[in-house]
């Protein structure tokens, strides 16, 4: 290498020295720029403090976004509704069971005084009462058994716990309206401080036959002081004179600042609140409530059998699951009314619950949760091994001692299939294949015997065929065509020789060429018949190999022919 070529290799390995930093920085940055998985992983960094930024400086960015979130609201609601009422679920549920609760309550009280009076001479009474008046029978009932008064009113302002206006029944002795405002906002704040509730308190016991009746809504509170049992139907009609007080004066409770005289015009509406019921009923138990109780006990009764017989059932059918093999039970509990099982079931083992009878399972509900496993016990290896292995009819698989072995007739494949995934089965330790029979190869060796006694004769020195020797050929053929296809099956490589043979008469020389020109001819004609040609080999021996020892012209003619010889290229023993 003469200088100049070392100065300019000299030069390049310098220019790579000092500019390949710079190279791979730019090949950074433009990996960076080109791939969105990496430039969206930065964008993530900086994203929260940009939208809070945003949020601080301006309200640009909700005006940006509110379309989209509307959008994306509407096409979840329509795609997924059930998520949605999934997330606002915790904000309507308490409201829903505030309602419920008070309906509930209205509808027992009512059905308690409907089954004491239905079939008593008051009650016969009452319901002629309710036919002359055109009224419901449980509203007479309401009418006469319902006994109450409504001794005060209370509006109450929220937020300042002032009182609005205060209304009192005749002969009740009337206390500070404010200290009574007062005391019912303290007891109101320790109630939710001590026990950490959010809904408001609505009934307040005071003694033994009075109570205060509390009605809240978004600015001002009803509060009524009622001695005895009053009607559900009251408290509707606090709250919807509460309503109409909201309706009427929403603005001014919203910016009430300390002048209550505006409130004076609800005056009458409160007063028509203070109502009263003093008449007494003697309460008698009717014939119905007796066999509503009847039933319920019996409902009980039946109730506690049901529940005894599926313990029993459960306990059984856990003692049936602890026997089975192949199943292994990690926990077992009941969570609303369905027994649930966890546990390990190997794939061999049927579903679990088929070990419940027919009539087991209309009585109780059973949910497994069974991880897959592979155990080790033998009853289940070889079961397995069969699944996996999948062997042909005339193969017997057998386990000794974790070892597991193979006998009978098979084909190469299948043998190769054994020999590869024998030794992966879970459980089994080993394999033996010493007791199977390669099928592949008993047909191939069948063949090779059925060829090499398969002889083609010609006419006295040439190349032509003797008559009848059509059917012969049809059998080579078939044969050869058999040989190559068993051979790749039994993966064995074989390799026919086709041997030219002549009678004695006539030169060693032309007997030669004449029996090498035979071979030719029927290696010729099995390629044409689609015969692979690598397959095949010829020879021609002329006189050195006759088929017979030549007495006459019939054994002549015997050694005017071609044979066929099979040897194994690699040296597998024939």
């Amino acid at each position: 290498m003469d200088s100049e070529a070392v100065e300019e290799k000299s030069l390049e390995a310098f220019k790579n020295l000092l500019l390949q930093p710079e190279k791979d920085r730019i090949r950074q940055i433009e990996n960076r720029l080109n791939d969105p998985m990496i430039r969206a992983k930065e964008t993530s960094l900086f994203l929260p403090e940009a939208i809070s930024f945003s949020v601080l400086n301006s309200n640009r960015l909700s005006r940006v976004i509110q379309p989209v979130m509307d959008a994306s609201l509407k096409e979840s609601v329509r795609n997924n509704p059930k998520s949605i009422a999934d997330a606002i679920f915790p904000a309507l549920g308490p409201g829903i069971r505030k309602a419920i609760s008070s309906t509930v309550m209205g509808m027992v009280q009512s059905l308690n005084q409907l089954l004491n009076h239905s079939f008593s001479f008051q009650g016969i009474k009452w319901r002629f009462e309710a036919f002359r008046t055109g009224k419901q029978f449980a509203e007479i009932v309401l009418l006469h058994t319902l006994v109450y008064k409504v001794e005060q009113i209370f509006l109450i302002h929220n937020e300042s716990g002032i009182v609005l206006d205060h209304v009192t029944a005749k002969d009740v002795v009337i206390q500070d309206p404010d200290l009574v405002s007062g005391m019912l906002t303290a007891i109101q704040d320790f109630v939710k401080d001590s026990f950490d509730i959010r809904d408001d308190l609505e009934t307040l016991r005071i003694g033994s036959d009075r109570s205060v009746w509390i009605e809240k809504g978004k600015h001002a509170l009803i509060a009524a002081v009622i001695r005895g049992n009053p009607p559900v139907d009251l408290r509707i009609r606090f709250r919807e004179l509460l309503e109409e007080i909201h309706i009427k004066s929403g603005m001014a409770l919203e910016k009430f600042e300390g002048d209550a005289s505006s409130f004076s015009i609800f005056r009458e509406q409160l007063k028509d609140g203070l109502g009263f019921q003093n008449r007494k009923v003697k309460q008698k138990l009717s014939p119905l409530l007796i066999c509503l109780i009847l039933a319920v006990l019996s409902l009980a009764g039946i109730w506690g059998y049901h529940t005894f017989r599926s313990h029993q059932i459960w306990n059984a059918y856990l003692d049936r699951l602890k026997a089975e093999k192949g199943l292994i039970i990690l926990s077992a509990q009941k969570e609303k009314g369905v027994y649930q099982v966890f546990g390990l079931r190997d794939p061999m083992v049927d579903d679990p619950e088929a070990l419940l009878q027919p009539e087991e399972k209309s009585r109780i509900k059973i949910r497994g949760h069974w991880t897959p496993f592979y155990s080790l016990d033998p009853e289940l290896i070889l079961p397995r091994s069969r699944q996996i292995l999948n062997p042909p009819p005339s193969i017997t698989l057998d386990l000794s001692q974790g070892i597991l072995l193979a006998s009978g007739q098979a084909s190469r494949d299948w043998i190769d299939i054994f020999q590869k995934t024998a030794p992966t089965i879970p459980g089994v330790k080993g394999y033996s294949d010493q007791g199977v029979l390669n099928m592949d190869r008993e047909k191939l060796d069948a063949a090779l015997k059925e060829i090499s006694e398969i002889k083609l004769y010609f006419e006295n020195n040439s190349t032509r065929f003797i008559k009848a020797q059509e059917d012969i050929f049809n059998k080579l053929l078939e044969t050869v065509q058999n040989i190559q296809e068993l051979q790749i099956k039994a993966k064995i490589q074989v390799q026919i020789m086709i041997l030219g043979h002549t009678d004695s008469s006539g030169t060693e020389s032309l007997n030669q060429r004449l029996s090498r020109d035979r071979a030719e001819l029927v290696f010729n004609h099995l390629i044409v018949h689609g015969i692979n040609p690598y397959f095949l080999t010829i020879s021609g021996i002329g006189t050195k190999i006759p088929l017979k020892s030549e007495t006459g012209a019939e054994e002549r003619q015997y050694n005017r022919a071609v044979s066929f010889k099979v040897f194994y290229p690699l040296g597998e023993k024939g």
